[in-house]
């Protein structure tokens, strides 16, 4: 759901204009802006006139004009203009993920609305709470994105405002998103009615196709079939490429469920034409990807073929990767229908392999927003705080002149007053302090908490499919060559390449069973963080990369919780994978001491080393995964390397 687009689109048209874009409209528009050089409201006027034509294009040259809208304003105290420049801001920033400044701007966009009680303020309020959610929703925040999807809906209920159709779809997009289905349905129900009282066929179509498409996920596709033919005259009447090339699309998911393949291709070949008029590459990997599918079922191998091939130029071109793996997948599909399992099995490999990176960039992206996250609630924190104590302060000054007028006469009684006054103030301004300070902490660690739990329930999964899933089909694979040797008669050179692809086929097993087992070792579930760290040891020791002697005291009378097991042979994993790759180590120690309630691990190697001073400047993402993992054990981390004389890490905390 493009949030940025539906809200800016929408608002500017309500205020300004019809939202077309005409490059001759642009021009005529910037020319106007340079005849009027006065700083006053007509200038304003004709700068955000720009700013509405201009959506459809870009936002990069917003900047300067926006900035040029709030001067004016605040000299010429115009607070029409100060709500419409800080409002372009927060979309600006939205625009370029600059979410911590986006909110920045919609708080003064806020402070200037709240004493303006026009029809204009509050509709403006109800369209910033819902371009703010749309951040939220973004950045993972379902919570504060319903809330202020609500709050918006609140302003333009009693209106009966058309822009309902929109925030209602909204909600309806974050319920679906947090697996609420009945609740999204329900908002796509009240978002029809609304885009049908506006008479809005562009909306009212949206909506339909938008409802029919949820219903399908839940799999009702008799409903959405009827949503669809409800919708068809009203799509084909507008003629609007996206509209055609969604309702195709949709209609295609029907037909593969009601078995008629024929029909599903003709409608996806129909969708792939108006994404590639749309200039859509992201919606033709996604259509060219269940076409080949289907073609691949239909047993077309060779049309199924030319789109495979379609969809492989086009993800590599864009460097799309998941519509890479979407393509590998299928093409294991095809080569293995097409009896060529030496080839399958390659593809099988790609398809393992771009798993991994993709589980690897989805982790740094998942890690980037909690912080993103925490910095915008550390900043709301922030603001409330001095928004407390301004309050504090000017009660303060009231009392104390309250004071004067009735003690004007007893100097020495005021003086013992202040006195005790500001005693009382710093005070409890260090008590202010020192609260804030542990807020920040637990905050700290609560993101902590939620991105290592978040990669391990993750890893988990991954581990469970990769096993499960993969596993079973490459067993499947071996057990048709099987089969196959038993039935039929080789030559001697064909029994060799049988053979050969028998081994790589073995290969494939064991090294997607070794993915697996590093995701989440089977050892550290049943037998416990002293089994785990053995096999894990004993495994690098049999790859001949490293020599790594384990030692273990104290652990035979009890292993740790699985929580901190875990966190423990991340740490240890991480540790021996930064001697594979950056140490050139020939042998290494890890030692793991259980003393009481102290735990601590120590992990030493013979490698060139590295200056110790320099790791607080590292953007390494290692050795961030360690101190993370280590803050949240609430440990003391102490390394110990230079240059030539190997490292020794040592990690210590109370278990």
């Amino acid at each position: 759901m493009n949030f940025r687009f539906i809200v800016l689109i929408l608002f500017f048209v309500i205020i300004f204009s019809d939202g077309s874009a005409q490059q001759h409209v642009l021009d005529s528009l910037k020319n106007e802006i340079e005849k009027s050089q006065r700083q006053d409201s007509f200038r304003i006027k004709v700068i955000l006139e720009y700013v509405v034509e201009a959506l459809n294009n870009n936002t990069s040259d917003f900047l300067p004009y926006m900035n040029e809208v709030i001067s004016i304003s605040k000299k010429t105290d115009y607070k029409r203009g100060l709500q419409k420049g800080f409002m372009i801001g927060q979309i600006y920033f939205s625009d370029r993920g600059d979410y911590e400044t986006a909110f920045l701007y919609a708080d003064s966009a806020f402070s200037v609305l709240k004493n303006d009680a026009s029809l204009k303020a509050r509709q403006s309020t109800g369209h910033l709470h819902n371009n703010i959610a749309g951040d939220y929703f973004k950045l993972g925040d379902y919570e504060k994105a319903i809330a202020n999807f609500t709050l918006s809906a609140r302003i333009f209920e009693p209106m009966d405002h058309p822009f309902l159709a929109t925030v209602y779809s909204n909600l309806a997009e974050v319920y679906e998103k947090i697996h609420e289905p009945s609740k999204a349905l329900a908002y796509d129900k009240k978002a029809i009615v609304i885009a049908e009282k506006s008479q809005n066929d562009r909306s009212l179509a949206s909506r339909l196709l938008n409802y029919s498409m949820r219903l399908i996920n839940q799999k009702e596709f008799t409903e959405a079939a009827t949503v669809l033919d409800r919708a068809e005259p009203i799509i084909m009447k507008l003629e609007n490429i996206s509209h055609l090339q969604q309702f195709y699309y949709t209609s295609a998911y029907i037909d593969e469920n009601d078995k008629d393949h024929n029909k599903a291709v003709a409608h996806y070949k129909k969708a792939l034409g108006y994404a590639t008029l749309n200039e859509d590459v992201y919606q033709k990997t996604n259509i060219l990807e269940a076409l080949s599918d289907c073609l691949i079922r239909m047993n077309r191998m060779e049309e199924a073929k030319l789109y495979l091939d379609t969809l492989l130029l086009l993800s590599n071109g864009h460097d799309l990767k998941a519509a890479r793996r979407n393509a590998y997948v299928n093409l294991v599909k095809w080569h293995e229908k097409s009896g060529n399992y030496k080839n399958a099995n390659l593809y099988l490999q790609k398809t393992l392999a771009l798993n991994d990176s993709l589980f690897s960039e989805e982790s740094k992206e998942k890690i980037a927003g909690l912080e993103v996250r925490y910095h915008v609630e550390r900043k709301e924190q922030e603001i409330n705080g001095l928004k407390a104590k301004a309050n504090i302060q000017s009660l303060t000054i009231r009392q104390k002149n309250t004071l004067n007028y009735i003690l004007i006469g007893g100097a020495l009684t005021l003086l013992i007053i202040s006195s005790l006054s500001y005693r009382h103030y710093k005070q409890k301004q260090k008590l202010q302090q020192q609260r804030i300070t542990e807020l920040e902490t637990e905050k700290q660690l609560s993101a902590a908490e939620a991105v290592l739990k978040g990669e391990e329930q993750e890893r988990t999964r991954l581990a469970k499919d990769l096993h499960d899933g993969l596993g079973g089909m490459l067993s499947g694979i071996k057990y048709s060559f099987n089969t196959m040797k038993g039935n039929l008669i080789m030559t001697p050179e064909n029994h060799q390449a049988f053979e050969r692809s028998m081994d790589m086929l073995d290969s494939s097993i064991l090294e997607m069973r070794r993915v697996a087992h590093n995701m989440m070792p089977e050892a550290l579930v049943k037998f416990g963080l002293d089994t785990a760290l053995k096999d894990y040891c004993h495994d690098i020791n049999q790859s001949g990369a490293l020599h790594v002697s384990y030692q273990s005291i104290g652990l035979a009378n009890g292993n740790p919780d699985q929580t901190v097991s875990i966190t423990l042979y991340r740490i240890v994993q991480e540790l021996i994978t930064n001697t594979l790759k950056h140490a050139g180590a020939k042998t290494a120690i890890v030692q793991v001491t259980k003393n009481g309630g102290i735990l601590s691990v120590t992990v030493e190697d013979d490698g060139k080393g590295f200056d110790a001073a320099t790791l607080g400047q590292s953007k390494g993402f290692g050795w961030t995964s360690i101190q993370h993992r280590v803050d949240f054990l609430k440990g003391k981390l102490d390394i110990k390397s230079a240059p030539g004389q190997g490292t020794s890490v040592h990690i210590e905390f109370t278990s």
